[in-house]
């Protein structure tokens, strides 16, 4: 039987995997947009980079080892600063990686017990509430759920470029 601490772990992968496939070849067009009010491929990296400010792997870390108590999640940030646009390509993807290293990290040592039980107040500024996640609901939601859906947006950046 797959424990929860083993199926996120095999999500986090798949979506390392994905992600590096999907920015594969996008070095000379991290910046481009479809349209006016869509995002780059940097846009969206940088959106799952810092959503939740600091990153979905320190804020899981914190949950299970009892340092974070609260936090809040604003959507619809793409999360630019001048530094990150200098930021070329490996860094770009460095970025990613690192978040997903850190994720990955915090589950491997964490067990199913603390998954499914450690908790904290999430304060949802576009909702305007508070309500109690546990690391079980952040890793299906905020981080797969989540990251599936701007993976699929990089698809189509993809597809518009025809790569």
């Amino acid at each position: 039987m797959t424990t929860s601490r083993e199926q996120h772990l095999d999500n986090i992968r798949s979506v390392r995997e994905q992600a590096r496939s999907l920015l594969d070849g996008m070095d000379y067009c991290l910046d481009w947009k479809p349209g006016p009010d869509d995002w780059s491929a940097r846009e969206v990296v940088y959106h799952l980079v810092d959503t939740p400010m600091g990153g979905i792997g320190a804020l899981v870390a914190g949950l299970l080892d009892g340092a974070v108590t609260e936090f809040e999640v604003t959507p619809d940030l793409n999360n630019m600063d001048p530094a990150r646009l200098e930021r070329d390509y490996d860094q770009v993807c460095g970025d990613l990686t690192g978040v997903l290293d850190s994720l990955e990290a915090a589950v491997a040592n964490a067990n199913d017990h603390t998954i499914q039980n450690a908790a904290a107040i999430a304060h949802l500024t576009a909702r305007g509430i508070d309500e109690e996640r546990t690391p079980d609901m952040l890793l299906r939601g905020l981080f797969h759920r989540h990251w599936t859906e701007h993976l699929g947006q990089l698809r189509e950046l993809r597809e518009s470029l025809g790569l």
